[in-house]
C-alpha cells in the first residue's frame, strides 16, 4: 500500500489495502484475549500486574521503535516547533492517543500520529489496547455465545457512524468549525487514533470468546468448557464449518470487494475504514 499506491492500474486498489489495518486490530483482539481466556482467571498474587503486562509487551517492539524514531530524527532536520513539541509523545508512544494537528506554515496541516516514523502509529494505539485487554477479557469470560454475536453485530454496525461523521466533513459543519485543521482532526481520530478502532479491537475479543464456545472443549472432561476449566484443547470435529475454513472464506470475501466494488471505497472509505 505505501510503495506502491502510485503506480499505473495499481492506485484503483491501493486505498482497500488499507483497510488491513482493522484486520491487525480485530485480530490483536482476538489473539491476545484467547490468550487470556485459555488460562484459568487468577486472582491475587498469582496475577500479573497490568504495569508488567504492558512492560513485557514493549519489551519486544520498543527498542526497535525508539531506534527507527532516533534515526528518523537524526537524518530528518529541518523540523518545526510542532514536531520538537510532539517528540516526547512519540518517545512515550503516546502520539495517538489524540487526534493532535496544526496548520503548517505552507497551508498544510500536520498531525502528530504520522511525524518521524508515521507508519509506527498503531504501537502507540496498540498501548491503549493492551491497558484495556484483561479487563475485557475478564469480562467476556463470563459471557454467552448470544451475548458475543450480538456483541460482534454491534460493533460492525457501529461503523457506519464514522462513516455519517466522516464523510464530506458532515461532523466538522454541525461543530461550525471551518478551519482545516479541525477537519483533518476528525479525519486523523477515524483512521490513526483508539477512537477509530476500539469497536475492532472489542470485535476480536468478543470473538476470542465465541470461537472458544464453538470450536475448544474442556481438555480434562471433554465438555464445553467453564468458568473452572483449567486446559482448554481445540475440538475440531464440534467446530462449525465456518470456523474450520473461516480463513478461505474470509479472503475470498476481501478478494470480491477488491475486485468486485471497488467504487465503494471512495464513497464508503470510512465504512470501510
Amino acid at each position: 500500500y505505501h510503495m506502491y499506491h502510485k503506480e499505473d492500474g495499481y492506485e484503483r486498489y491501493a486505498t482497500w489495502m488499507a483497510c488491513w489495518t482493522q484486520l491487525f486490530f480485530l485480530l490483536s483482539g482476538f489473539v491476545l484475549s484467547y490468550a487470556e481466556l485459555a488460562k484459568p482467571a487468577k486472582k491475587g498474587a498469582g496475577r500479573v500486574s497490568l504495569l508488567r503486562y504492558v512492560r513485557r509487551r514493549l519489551t519486544v517492539i520498543y527498542p526497535a521503535f525508539f531506534l527507527s524514531l532516533l534515526l528518523k530524527v537524526t537524518y530528518a532536520p529541518g523540523k518545526s516547533a510542532f514536531e520538537w513539541a510532539m517528540l516526547p509523545l512519540h518517545g512515550l508512544l503516546m502520539q495517538s492517543w489524540l487526534p493532535i494537528c496544526t496548520t503548517t506554515s505552507s497551508g498544510g496541516v500536520s498531525c502528530s500520529p504520522w511525524l518521524f516514523n508515521g507508519e509506527a502509529w498503531f504501537l502507540s494505539v496498540l498501548v491503549i489496547f493492551w491497558l484495556c485487554l484483561r479487563p475485557l477479557a475478564e469480562f467476556f469470560r463470563r459471557r454467552s455465545l448470544a451475548f458475543c454475536s450480538a456483541t460482534m453485530l454491534v460493533c460492525w454496525l457501529f461503523s457506519f457512524v464514522y462513516q455519517l461523521f466522516g464523510s464530506e466533513d458532515r461532523l466538522a459543519e454541525w461543530l461550525g468549525c471551518t478551519e482545516r485543521s479541525c477537519s483533518f482532526a476528525i479525519m486523523v481520530a477515524i483512521r490513526a487514533t483508539p477512537f477509530g478502532y476500539f469497536h475492532v479491537f472489542i470485535a476480536g475479543v468478543a470473538s476470542a470468546r465465541a470461537f472458544m464456545l464453538l470450536a475448544t472443549r474442556d481438555g480434562d472432561t471433554g465438555e464445553p468448557i467453564t468458568l473452572s476449566t483449567k486446559r482448554v484443547v481445540l475440538a475440531e470435529q464440534h467446530a462449525p464449518l465456518v470456523l474450520r475454513y473461516g480463513c478461505c472464506a474470509g479472503y475470498l470475501v476481501y478478494a470480491v470487494l477488491v475486485f468486485g466494488t471497488t467504487s465503494w471505497i471512495e464513497t464508503h472509505y470510512y465504512f470501510f475504514h
